[in-house]
């Protein structure tokens, strides 16, 4: 643990790139001739999961949608740092805020031009070889990330730190313990959770602003938020609570559901499994709205639908009752489903360089050629532009 301490002390001073200078970032990257009229609308993505729902889906996209589907052409690509050797860290689908993109690495984070892939400033880890990828998250005007060691499964260590948006440059930072395990933002509090053999299971709120302590709840660990309240699933054994997200006060708890999956995007229900299924309950009270039969599935969720991605396909579900909509087939395994625009956007790893689904009906609405091969990772939709990583690459395609 304090050798893991003095590697996050020493490495918050390291900001190799915080001024690339133009001639630099030119050469990082490669691009497409682009219409001028492809401009990057002020919009976000400001969680893995689009926000601390993990709905995986953005209501405010509109550009990308079935009619200009078939017109999106790759823009621009830009190299991502590479470690020397052996590394615990990969490539992240990257966040979107404040026109940037926030992108972790093999070797630390970047941030990136949201129009053209230019870098604006790298935070590099002391030993990249030490480092789990990190857990990130955007929200008033800081970059939250939460990084783990890698060499101790028994005692990994952890840290929840700030960087700010625009330079890079450390915040704050506070020494979880433990590892960090998952991460989100919601009301101006940062939530994150882990556990190890050397430390039990537990939910650590801090304040986004300066890292101040709020509250801690054992026992338990994170899932989603939504509209300050915050569902946490019991660490060994089965049940599920929800909590203020402000001040950690229990709301309401149900002896159901093993895993969070998501929110609504209005916030009034979550969706929970458990062995054998899939279960909506009403977010004021826990209460059972309906339940299916589970699948080995990743879960999205839009207003009217909840999208499903298992072996070989994705299917809908009715938001309001869980009756199945439509299911679509893939020559290959189906990645997250993620939806924007009207679309359904899924990796598949045979066949389809990206799965495009009409999110109403389920058809095929693109052959997904004018896409780059996506591995297991997904797509981030927003601003009229769609997001990849693949391999140390972060590419950008638009209409």
């Amino acid at each position: 643990m304090r050798a893991f301490r003095a590697l996050f002390s020493w490495s918050s001073t390291l900001l190799a790139t915080c001024a690339l200078t133009a001639a630099a970032s030119t050469a990082a990257v490669s691009t497409a001739t682009e219409p001028a009229a492809a401009a990057v609308v002020t919009v976000g993505w400001t969680h893995p999961g689009y926000g601390p729902g993990d709905t995986y889906f953005n209501p405010r996209e509109s550009i990308i949608n079935p009619r200009s589907i078939d017109d999106v052409a790759f823009r621009w690509s830009t190299g991502l740092p590479a470690a020397p050797g052996p590394t615990c860290s990969e490539a992240t689908p990257p966040l979107v805020a404040a026109g940037r993109l926030f992108v972790a690495d093999e070797t630390g984070i970047g941030a990136y031009r949201a129009a053209t892939g230019q870098p604006l400033w790298h935070h590099t880890w002391a030993s990249p070889d030490d480092v789990r990828t990190p857990h990130l998250a955007v929200s008033g005007g800081l970059l939250l990330a939460g990084v783990s060691g890698c060499r101790s499964f028994e005692d990994p260590g952890g840290r929840i730190m700030a960087l700010d948006v625009a330079t890079g440059r450390e915040r704050w930072h506070v020494d979880d313990g433990g590892p960090v395990a998952s991460l989100l933002v919601d009301k101006g509090v940062v939530v994150a959770d882990g556990v190890s053999d050397a430390f039990p299971a537990r939910v650590r709120a801090l304040r986004v602003s300066d890292g101040r302590q709020r509250w801690v709840l054992r026992g338990y660990l994170s899932g989603v938020s939504a509209n300050g309240r915050l569902l946490v699933h019991r660490a060994s054994s089965d049940g599920i609570a929800a909590v203020s997200v402000t001040t950690g006060r229990r709301l309401w708890s149900r002896r159901i559901g093993t895993r969070v999956e998501a929110a609504t995007p209005t916030g009034n229900r979550f969706y929970v499994t458990d062995r054998s299924s899939l279960i909506c309950v009403r977010s004021s009270n826990g209460s059972v709205v309906w339940h299916v039969p589970a699948l080995d599935a990743r879960v999205g969720a839009d207003n009217r639908r909840v999208y499903r991605s298992f072996s070989n396909g994705v299917d809908a579900l009715d938001a309001r009752n869980g009756r199945r909509l439509w299911e679509a087939g893939f020559e290959g395994d189906a990645g997250q489903p993620v939806a924007a625009g009207g679309l359904v956007f899924t990796s598949v790893d045979a066949g389809e360089p990206l799965g495009v689904l009409n999110a109403v009906t389920g058809a095929v609405a693109s052959s997904g050629t004018q896409f780059h091969q996506l591995d297991e990772r997904y797509v981030v939709v927003a601003g009229g532009r769609l997001y990849m990583t693949r391999g140390n690459s972060l590419e950008a395609y638009a209409p």
